[in-house]
């Protein structure tokens, strides 16, 4: 599809025509003048597709979609698509409903009887209301830690391994159903078995016969993960993100919990999404009073309301109409659909390069898109510092974060996880003492947080500071028992058996 209508916005932004990849067209958009800024910043590096009112109004490729080989995106690439396949699973729930295979009020231990969990519903599972336990922290302590997460035999084999894993381990549920929401990869991974034994078919096979098919969607899969290069998928993306000295590329792209699915797992293009908002909208795979289910918000067992329904964020425009959309990111993945449903318009936004600026990116084309101007994110500030440490070491780069929030606080996005991101990559590269000076500035910066002393505990133990250590895991887990790990760890230096 290409361009044939451009939103009248003012050009605030002088084009950088370095396009790396961008397409060519005789006039430049007010959304191709934005993602070039963005791109030139090194804030932006994938694809986008914005449609209004019957027309593809935009669409545009940045970057490179692979480090080995390096190799340009183009609009048409194939990418993982993380969370946004949650709105793909409960379609399959919909179906399934319509077809009076199951209720949304149906307890999940009908279909999975081996858990042990009682009273959640499929509706807590789909709300993200059911209280069942985190899979993936625990899996990756416990699934075989002895070996790298790209070793082939650490590799779990599918959603079966997850189940298996929550019944061995009893790990508890986090609250009582309904009780409040928290979201819940858990809760649509096992939507996924729900959909498969409800249905006597594989979860990837329903999705492409009942859902890609019927959609028109010719390029999008459950994939069945394969480390490197698939002939199957020769336009597949590749994540990776920018090493901490912003010097390399380093692949993101293997991860031992990659063959899990309902969660996450399906690969999609733009075009292909686009074809999925216009089967939503004409009303091609449930009936559109089974959809509007979809669309209403979560209300908790005390009567509150929490703006998210089957699979998608709730929300209005900026023009006051309804507006459902989600976000994803997984394997260096960042992805965004934004659907008006009463205005006609969708928004998608798809990158690999472990982009944390994709929200505010986003919220730049919804700007331009309803004819607002948009603003460039702040830079992260782990990114500065990082490439500090490597110039002049840990010292210097905390007398350089210091004077940067002191002397230009809006230039840069001073967040706690970008440094600690960037303390766990030192460690990861052994500058051990670099590593144990950016975090211990997080937990200066950010005093409140128990993860952050988690974190420099974990610094201070690579140094060899075993009471510095213990102090830090101990303050971790006294300001958040869900920090049980930080107690085990502390309990295991004092040599005392953890109960």
């Amino acid at each position: 599809m290409n361009p044939s209508r451009h939103v009248s916005v003012p050009l605030f932004i002088v084009a950088l025509m370095i396009g790396c990849g961008a397409q060519e067209r005789s006039e430049v958009s007010p959304f191709h003048h934005y993602l070039t800024e963005a791109h030139a910043r090194g804030q932006f590096n994938g694809v986008a597709l914005v449609y209004d009112s019957g027309r593809v109004v935009y669409e545009g490729a940045f970057g490179i979609g692979s480090t080995d080989p390096v190799d340009s995106l183009t609009i048409d690439r194939i990418f993982r698509l993380g969370s946004v396949t949650k709105q793909f699973t409960a379609m399959a729930i919909l179906q399934l409903q319509e077809a009076e295979a199951l209720r949304y009020d149906q307890n999940l231990r009908h279909f999975i009887p081996e858990l042990p969990y009682e009273g959640i519903t499929i509706r807590h599972l789909l709300n993200h209301t059911s209280g069942v336990p985190d899979f993936f922290w625990p899996m990756m302590e416990q699934w075989k830690p002895e070996l790298k997460e790209d070793d082939p035999d650490r590799f779990i084999q599918g959603n079966k391994d997850v189940i298996r894993f929550l019944v061995d381990k009893e790990l508890p549920v986090v609250f009582a159903p309904g009780e409040r929401w928290e979201y819940s990869n858990t809760g649509y991974n096992l939507l996924a078995t729900i959909v498969e034994r409800a249905s006597g078919m594989s979860y990837p096979e329903y999705m492409r016969e009942r859902v890609f098919g019927p959609a028109g969607m010719k390029h999008t899969s459950v994939y069945r993960y394969i480390v490197g290069p698939d002939p199957a998928m020769p336009d597949r993306v590749f994540g990776f993100r920018n090493a901490w000295n912003g010097q390399e590329r380093i692949s993101t792209d293997v991860h031992f919990m990659n063959p899990t699915y309902g969660e996450g797992g399906i690969y999609s293009t733009v075009h292909d999404l686009l074809r999925w908002d216009h089967a939503l909208n004409n009303g091609q795979l449930v009936r559109q009073a089974t959809l509007h289910e979809a669309f209403e918000p979560t209300i908790l067992t005390d009567g509150d309301t929490i703006p998210y329904g089957f699979g998608w964020m709730l929300g209005t425009t900026p023009t006051g109409k309804q507006r459902v959309s989600h976000s994803g990111g997984w394997a260096g993945f960042s992805t965004y659909i934004y659907r008006a449903i009463d205005e006609d318009r969708c928004l998608v936004v798809l990158t690999n390069n472990s982009s944390s600026y994709l929200p505010q990116i986003s919220d730049g084309l919804v700007d331009i898109l309803y004819g607002k101007a948009p603003g460039i994110p702040p830079l992260a500030i782990g990114e500065v510092m990082g490439k500090a440490v490597a110039d002049s070491g840990g010292t210097y780069a905390v007398a350089r974060y210091d004077q940067l929030k002191a002397t230009d606080p809006k230039a840069y996005r001073f967040w706690e996880q970008d440094l600690n991101v960037l303390g766990y990559a030192l460690l990861e590269a052994g500058r051990t003492e670099d590593a144990a000076a950016i975090l211990e500035l997080n937990a200066r910066e950010y005093p409140a947080s128990a993860n952050v002393y988690d974190s420099y505990g974990d610094a201070l133990l690579a140094k060899g500071d075993t009471a510095g250590a213990i102090l830090n895991f101990t303050k971790a887990h006294e300001l958040n028992s869900a920090f049980w790990m930080a107690r085990e760890k502390a309990e295991t230096l004092r040599g005392k058996k953890v109960r």
